[in-house]
Protein backbone atom coordinates (compact mmCIF):
# COMPACT_ATOMS: atom_id res chain seq x y z
CA UNK A 1 0.00 0.00 0.00
CA UNK A 2 2.85 2.39 0.77
CA UNK A 3 4.94 1.71 -2.34
CA UNK A 4 7.93 2.87 -0.30
CA UNK A 5 10.68 1.15 1.65
CA UNK A 6 12.93 3.34 3.76
CA UNK A 7 16.67 3.22 2.96
CA UNK A 8 17.68 4.86 6.24
CA UNK A 9 20.17 3.16 8.47
CA UNK A 10 19.04 1.91 11.88
CA UNK A 11 20.80 4.86 13.52
CA UNK A 12 19.10 7.35 11.17
CA UNK A 13 15.68 5.80 11.88
CA UNK A 14 16.26 6.15 15.60
CA UNK A 15 17.40 9.74 15.16
CA UNK A 16 14.37 10.51 12.97
CA UNK A 17 12.01 9.06 15.58
CA UNK A 18 13.70 10.98 18.37
CA UNK A 19 13.86 14.34 16.58
CA UNK A 20 10.56 14.52 14.71
CA UNK A 21 8.03 12.13 16.28
CA UNK A 22 8.12 13.33 19.87
CA UNK A 23 5.09 15.34 21.04
CA UNK A 24 5.32 18.81 22.55
CA UNK A 25 2.39 20.31 24.41
CA UNK A 26 4.06 23.73 24.56
CA UNK A 27 5.16 23.91 20.91
CA UNK A 28 1.81 22.67 19.66
CA UNK A 29 -0.18 25.10 21.79
CA UNK A 30 2.02 28.07 20.90
CA UNK A 31 1.85 27.23 17.19
CA UNK A 32 -1.95 26.89 17.26
CA UNK A 33 -2.41 30.12 19.23
CA UNK A 34 -0.12 31.85 16.76
CA UNK A 35 -2.43 30.88 13.90
CA UNK A 36 -5.45 32.11 15.87
CA UNK A 37 -3.71 35.41 16.64
CA UNK A 38 -2.95 36.05 12.97
CA UNK A 39 -6.55 35.17 12.06
CA UNK A 40 -8.05 37.62 14.54
CA UNK A 41 -5.47 40.20 13.52
CA UNK A 42 -6.61 39.89 9.88
CA UNK A 43 -10.26 40.29 10.89
CA UNK A 44 -9.41 43.36 12.95
CA UNK A 45 -7.39 44.83 10.10
CA UNK A 46 -10.25 44.27 7.65
CA UNK A 47 -12.56 46.20 10.02
CA UNK A 48 -10.11 49.10 10.22
CA UNK A 49 -9.78 49.10 6.43
CA UNK A 50 -13.56 49.33 5.95
CA UNK A 51 -14.00 52.29 8.32
CA UNK A 52 -10.87 54.08 7.07
CA UNK A 53 -10.67 57.00 4.65
CA UNK A 54 -8.63 55.10 2.07
CA UNK A 55 -9.57 55.42 -1.59
CA UNK A 56 -12.12 52.83 -2.76
CA UNK A 57 -9.56 50.95 -4.89
CA UNK A 58 -6.99 50.69 -2.10
CA UNK A 59 -9.72 49.82 0.38
CA UNK A 60 -10.98 47.01 -1.87
CA UNK A 61 -7.48 45.59 -2.45
CA UNK A 62 -6.60 45.75 1.26
CA UNK A 63 -9.88 44.09 2.24
CA UNK A 64 -9.40 41.27 -0.30
CA UNK A 65 -5.90 40.69 1.05
CA UNK A 66 -7.31 40.42 4.58
CA UNK A 67 -9.87 37.87 3.38
CA UNK A 68 -7.09 35.75 1.88
CA UNK A 69 -5.23 35.82 5.20
CA UNK A 70 -8.43 34.90 7.08
CA UNK A 71 -9.26 31.86 4.95
CA UNK A 72 -5.62 30.82 4.95
CA UNK A 73 -5.63 30.81 8.76
CA UNK A 74 -8.98 29.04 8.90
CA UNK A 75 -7.51 26.36 6.67
CA UNK A 76 -4.55 26.18 9.08
CA UNK A 77 -6.97 25.48 11.94
CA UNK A 78 -8.56 22.67 9.91
CA UNK A 79 -5.09 21.24 9.30
CA UNK A 80 -4.35 21.42 13.03
CA UNK A 81 -7.52 19.40 13.67
CA UNK A 82 -6.18 16.88 11.15
CA UNK A 83 -2.82 16.61 12.89
CA UNK A 84 -4.53 16.66 16.29
CA UNK A 85 -6.37 13.50 15.26
CA UNK A 86 -2.89 11.90 15.25
CA UNK A 87 -2.31 13.12 18.84
CA UNK A 88 0.27 15.72 17.81
CA UNK A 89 -0.13 17.74 21.01
CA UNK A 90 0.40 14.96 23.55
CA UNK A 91 0.02 11.21 23.91
CA UNK A 92 -2.51 11.88 26.68
CA UNK A 93 -5.56 11.57 24.48
CA UNK A 94 -8.04 13.54 26.59
CA UNK A 95 -5.70 16.49 26.95
CA UNK A 96 -4.71 16.29 23.28
CA UNK A 97 -8.34 16.32 22.17
CA UNK A 98 -9.31 19.14 24.53
CA UNK A 99 -6.51 21.40 23.26
CA UNK A 100 -7.20 20.51 19.62
CA UNK A 101 -10.89 21.28 20.09
CA UNK A 102 -10.36 24.50 22.02
CA UNK A 103 -7.69 25.95 19.71
CA UNK A 104 -8.83 24.64 16.32
CA UNK A 105 -11.82 22.29 16.04
CA UNK A 106 -14.62 24.10 17.91
CA UNK A 107 -14.09 27.42 16.10
CA UNK A 108 -14.31 25.49 12.78
CA UNK A 109 -17.49 23.52 13.70
CA UNK A 110 -15.59 20.27 14.17
CA UNK A 111 -14.64 17.82 16.92
CA UNK A 112 -11.33 16.01 16.76
CA UNK A 113 -12.61 12.71 18.16
CA UNK A 114 -15.28 12.53 15.44
CA UNK A 115 -12.84 13.73 12.78
CA UNK A 116 -10.44 10.95 13.85
CA UNK A 117 -12.97 8.28 12.84
CA UNK A 118 -13.23 9.71 9.33
CA UNK A 119 -9.49 10.29 8.98
CA UNK A 120 -8.35 6.90 10.27
CA UNK A 121 -10.43 5.31 7.52
CA UNK A 122 -8.57 7.43 4.96
CA UNK A 123 -5.23 6.12 6.25
CA UNK A 124 -6.22 2.52 6.97
CA UNK A 125 -8.17 1.93 3.73
CA UNK A 126 -6.20 4.30 1.51
CA UNK A 127 -7.24 4.13 -2.14
CA UNK A 128 -10.01 1.60 -1.54
CA UNK A 129 -13.75 2.06 -1.95
CA UNK A 130 -13.88 2.79 1.79
CA UNK A 131 -11.46 5.73 1.48
CA UNK A 132 -13.67 8.81 2.08
CA UNK A 133 -11.23 11.15 0.32
CA UNK A 134 -11.25 9.04 -2.81
CA UNK A 135 -15.04 8.88 -2.74
CA UNK A 136 -15.24 12.66 -2.45
CA UNK A 137 -12.87 13.23 -5.38
CA UNK A 138 -14.84 10.78 -7.51
CA UNK A 139 -17.97 12.82 -6.85
CA UNK A 140 -16.44 15.64 -8.88
CA UNK A 141 -16.98 13.59 -12.03
CA UNK A 142 -13.69 14.73 -13.59
CA UNK A 143 -10.37 12.85 -13.14
CA UNK A 144 -7.79 15.00 -11.34
CA UNK A 145 -5.31 14.50 -14.21
CA UNK A 146 -7.74 16.20 -16.61
CA UNK A 147 -7.91 19.38 -14.51
CA UNK A 148 -4.80 20.76 -16.17
CA UNK A 149 -5.62 24.48 -16.48
CA UNK A 150 -6.74 27.12 -14.00
CA UNK A 151 -9.97 27.62 -15.97
CA UNK A 152 -10.86 23.92 -15.72
CA UNK A 153 -10.02 24.01 -12.03
CA UNK A 154 -12.27 27.02 -11.43
CA UNK A 155 -15.19 25.58 -13.40
CA UNK A 156 -14.84 22.18 -11.70
CA UNK A 157 -14.94 23.70 -8.24
CA UNK A 158 -17.90 25.95 -9.11
CA UNK A 159 -19.95 22.94 -10.27
CA UNK A 160 -18.92 20.95 -7.21
CA UNK A 161 -19.21 23.80 -4.68
CA UNK A 162 -22.82 23.60 -3.37
CA UNK A 163 -22.71 19.84 -2.74
CA UNK A 164 -19.15 19.99 -1.42
CA UNK A 165 -19.90 22.50 1.36
CA UNK A 166 -22.54 20.19 2.85
CA UNK A 167 -20.62 16.99 2.12
CA UNK A 168 -17.45 18.17 3.86
CA UNK A 169 -19.12 18.74 7.22
CA UNK A 170 -21.00 15.48 6.86
CA UNK A 171 -17.75 13.58 6.31
CA UNK A 172 -15.87 15.18 9.20
CA UNK A 173 -18.96 14.22 11.24
CA UNK A 174 -20.03 17.66 12.39
CA UNK A 175 -23.27 17.40 14.37
CA UNK A 176 -25.65 19.46 16.47
CA UNK A 177 -23.19 19.09 19.34
CA UNK A 178 -20.40 20.62 17.24
CA UNK A 179 -22.73 23.41 16.16
CA UNK A 180 -23.48 24.22 19.81
CA UNK A 181 -19.74 24.21 20.61
CA UNK A 182 -19.13 26.44 17.57
CA UNK A 183 -21.75 28.95 18.71
CA UNK A 184 -20.54 28.89 22.32
CA UNK A 185 -16.89 29.42 21.27
CA UNK A 186 -17.73 32.35 19.04
CA UNK A 187 -20.14 33.81 21.59
CA UNK A 188 -17.31 33.88 24.10
CA UNK A 189 -15.06 35.61 21.58
CA UNK A 190 -17.84 38.09 20.73
CA UNK A 191 -18.30 38.99 24.39
CA UNK A 192 -14.57 39.66 24.72
CA UNK A 193 -14.63 41.78 21.52
CA UNK A 194 -17.61 43.75 22.84
CA UNK A 195 -15.88 44.51 26.14
CA UNK A 196 -12.52 45.36 24.57
CA UNK A 197 -13.73 47.21 21.43
CA UNK A 198 -17.43 47.56 20.66
CA UNK A 199 -20.55 45.56 19.92
CA UNK A 200 -20.33 46.69 16.28
CA UNK A 201 -16.88 45.18 15.98
CA UNK A 202 -18.03 41.97 17.69
CA UNK A 203 -20.88 41.60 15.20
CA UNK A 204 -18.55 42.32 12.28
CA UNK A 205 -16.01 39.77 13.55
CA UNK A 206 -18.61 37.01 13.86
CA UNK A 207 -20.10 37.77 10.44
CA UNK A 208 -16.66 37.90 8.83
CA UNK A 209 -15.62 34.56 10.32
CA UNK A 210 -18.83 32.78 9.34
CA UNK A 211 -18.95 34.19 5.81
CA UNK A 212 -15.30 33.37 5.17
CA UNK A 213 -15.66 29.84 6.55
CA UNK A 214 -18.77 28.85 4.62
CA UNK A 215 -18.50 30.89 1.41
CA UNK A 216 -14.80 31.38 0.65
CA UNK A 217 -12.78 28.78 2.56
CA UNK A 218 -14.37 25.80 0.70
CA UNK A 219 -12.86 27.11 -2.53
CA UNK A 220 -9.36 27.13 -1.02
CA UNK A 221 -9.93 23.74 0.62
CA UNK A 222 -11.04 22.27 -2.71
CA UNK A 223 -7.81 23.38 -4.38
CA UNK A 224 -5.79 21.92 -1.51
CA UNK A 225 -7.55 18.56 -1.59
CA UNK A 226 -7.36 18.26 -5.37
CA UNK A 227 -3.59 18.71 -5.21
CA UNK A 228 -2.90 16.09 -2.51
CA UNK A 229 -3.94 12.86 -4.26
CA UNK A 230 -4.41 11.52 -7.76
CA UNK A 231 -5.71 7.98 -7.27
CA UNK A 232 -5.56 7.21 -10.99
CA UNK A 233 -1.74 7.46 -11.10
CA UNK A 234 -1.10 4.16 -9.35
CA UNK A 235 -2.14 1.82 -6.58
CA UNK A 236 -0.02 2.92 -3.62
CA UNK A 237 0.70 5.98 -1.48
CA UNK A 238 4.07 6.82 -3.04
CA UNK A 239 2.59 7.00 -6.54
CA UNK A 240 -0.64 8.83 -5.75
CA UNK A 241 0.17 11.26 -2.91
CA UNK A 242 2.11 14.50 -3.33
CA UNK A 243 4.18 17.02 -1.45
CA UNK A 244 3.15 20.46 -2.77
CA UNK A 245 6.16 22.69 -2.24
CA UNK A 246 5.61 25.74 -4.44
CA UNK A 247 5.66 29.20 -2.87
CA UNK A 248 1.89 29.59 -3.27
CA UNK A 249 1.36 26.25 -1.51
CA UNK A 250 3.33 27.42 1.54
CA UNK A 251 1.92 30.96 1.58
CA UNK A 252 -1.75 30.21 0.96
CA UNK A 253 -3.00 26.75 0.01
CA UNK A 254 -1.27 24.30 2.40
CA UNK A 255 -0.57 25.94 5.79
CA UNK A 256 0.28 24.23 9.10
CA UNK A 257 2.35 21.38 7.65
CA UNK A 258 -0.16 20.37 4.99
CA UNK A 259 2.29 20.98 2.12
CA UNK A 260 4.19 17.79 2.99
CA UNK A 261 1.21 15.47 2.48
CA UNK A 262 3.18 12.52 1.10
CA UNK A 263 5.51 12.70 4.10
CA UNK A 264 2.49 12.72 6.39
CA UNK A 265 1.08 9.54 4.87
CA UNK A 266 4.42 7.77 5.16
CA UNK A 267 5.17 9.11 8.67
CA UNK A 268 1.84 10.20 10.21
CA UNK A 269 3.30 10.66 13.72
CA UNK A 270 5.48 13.61 12.64
CA UNK A 271 4.01 16.79 14.16
CA UNK A 272 2.84 19.57 11.86
CA UNK A 273 5.49 22.06 13.06
CA UNK A 274 8.22 19.47 12.29
CA UNK A 275 7.23 18.67 8.70
CA UNK A 276 9.78 20.91 6.95
CA UNK A 277 12.69 19.69 9.06
CA UNK A 278 11.64 16.03 8.70
CA UNK A 279 11.38 16.46 4.93
CA UNK A 280 14.91 17.89 4.75
CA UNK A 281 16.25 15.09 6.94
CA UNK A 282 14.73 12.39 4.72
CA UNK A 283 15.99 14.00 1.51
CA UNK A 284 19.55 13.79 2.86
CA UNK A 285 19.40 10.34 4.46
CA UNK A 286 16.77 8.33 2.60
CA UNK A 287 17.20 7.81 -1.17
CA UNK A 288 13.79 6.13 -1.43
CA UNK A 289 12.07 9.20 -0.04
CA UNK A 290 13.91 11.44 -2.48
CA UNK A 291 11.97 9.73 -5.29
CA UNK A 292 8.59 10.61 -3.73
CA UNK A 293 6.69 13.04 -5.95
CA UNK A 294 7.16 16.65 -4.82
CA UNK A 295 5.63 19.37 -6.92
CA UNK A 296 7.10 22.85 -6.89
CA UNK A 297 3.73 24.10 -8.08
CA UNK A 298 0.42 22.68 -6.98
CA UNK A 299 -2.83 22.49 -8.90
CA UNK A 300 -2.65 26.23 -9.54
CA UNK A 301 0.15 26.22 -12.14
Amino acid sequence: QRGYMSKMTKEDKQMFQRKFCEKSLIKGSVAAMGHLAVLFGAIGTSYIVLISYLTPVIKCLAFCFCVLVIIRQQRALENIVHFGSHNNFTRQKRLNDFLTNLLAAWPMMQDVSRYRVFHQTHHADYGSEKDPCRARLEQIGVPVAEIDTNRKLFMTIMRWFPIYVVEYYREVRSSHKQTVAFVAWHLGVAICATVLVSIEFAMFQSAMWLTSQLCVLPFLRSIAELSEHDYERGDNIAETTFNNLGWLDHVLIHPAGDAWHALHHLYPTVSWWQQRQAHSFLLKRDHSYARIISRNAGVLA
